[in-house]
């Protein structure tokens, strides 16, 4: 009997997570188990009260988890489990589409509106040394993976094992774009052996290091951001000094950086 609530539990869980909720996981749960069934039967073998038993069994309908039986009495029957994840990924999926063609329709747009603003500007807005808060892991590595993405010439990054994982995560369309227009990539992290920088490591240069305190990234000798604690804040400045500076101290440790191997 433990056994057997445990595994319900389990499963009314990730029922929740697909998400239902706890009456329509419970009657669903009945159905499957049940097959063919009516509303008071339903109500019987889910706890579900009486008086709610036929809202939630409309909304499963609606939502692709049940199909009712016309007849006398009136029966329902569970959509398979397969049937019903693809139809939450569908709905997923359409309405992923809806929303990213909005975003698209309102960056086309917001383009437009501002165009004519920009263009009469007497005074174009000087993009050096300015400095910038990436606040949150999405603000952060969303500005890295734009400036991976866009860069010309090379990117140096040192860094540590969860900074490559995270790189992966987040980045790894961005190197793979850079990397077709012949970008460099230098990565100095802390690790023991390539296995440790997972995926990336197909994309960079990768060399072990002790020597360099603290997380950073720099862009075509341009662009610099310095990653603080905790991990997911950093600050993006744009200056040529810096860069330069952050550069040189890059390629002596990148000198005594150990070469790794699987």
């Amino acid at each position: 009997m433990g056994s057997k609530n445990s595994v319900n539990g389990e499963a009314l869980n990730l029922l929740k997570q697909i998400g239902l909720n706890q009456y329509e996981s419970r009657i669903y749960t009945a159905l499957l188990t049940s097959g063919s069934s009516t509303a008071g039967e339903l109500a019987e073998l889910s706890n579900v009260p009486r008086s709610r038993v036929y809202d939630v069994l409309n909304s499963l309908e609606k939502k692709g988890f049940a199909i009712v039986q016309i007849g006398r009495p009136v029966k329902y029957v569970a959509v398979s489990v397969e049937n019903a994840v693809n139809q939450v990924r569908s709905t997923y999926e359409e309405d992923y589409n809806k929303k990213l063609g909005f975003v698209s329709k309102l960056e086309k747009d917001l383009r437009e509106t501002l165009a004519a603003h920009l263009e009469k500007r007497k005074k174009p807005i000087e993009m050096e040394d300015v400095v910038g808060v990436l606040r949150g892991k999405n603000s952060l590595y969303g500005h890295i993976k734009h400036l991976i993405a866009n860069s010309e010439d090379r990117i140096l990054k040192v860094t540590n094992e969860q900074g490559l994982l995270n790189l992966e995560k987040h980045c790894k369309p961005a190197f793979e774009k850079a990397k077709k227009k012949g970008v460099k990539f230098k990565i100095l992290a802390n690790i023991p052996s390539l296995k440790s920088a997972g995926k990336i490591a197909d994309y960079v240069d990768l060399r072990s290091h002790r020597g360099i305190e603290g997380r950073f990234l720099i862009k075509d000798g341009q662009d610099v951001v310095l990653i603080t604690s905790p991990e997911d804040t950093g600050l993006w400045i744009k200056s040529d000094y810096l860069a330069n500076a952050l550069e040189k101290l890059f390629e002596h440790a990148w000198e005594k950086g150990k070469v790794l191997s699987e």
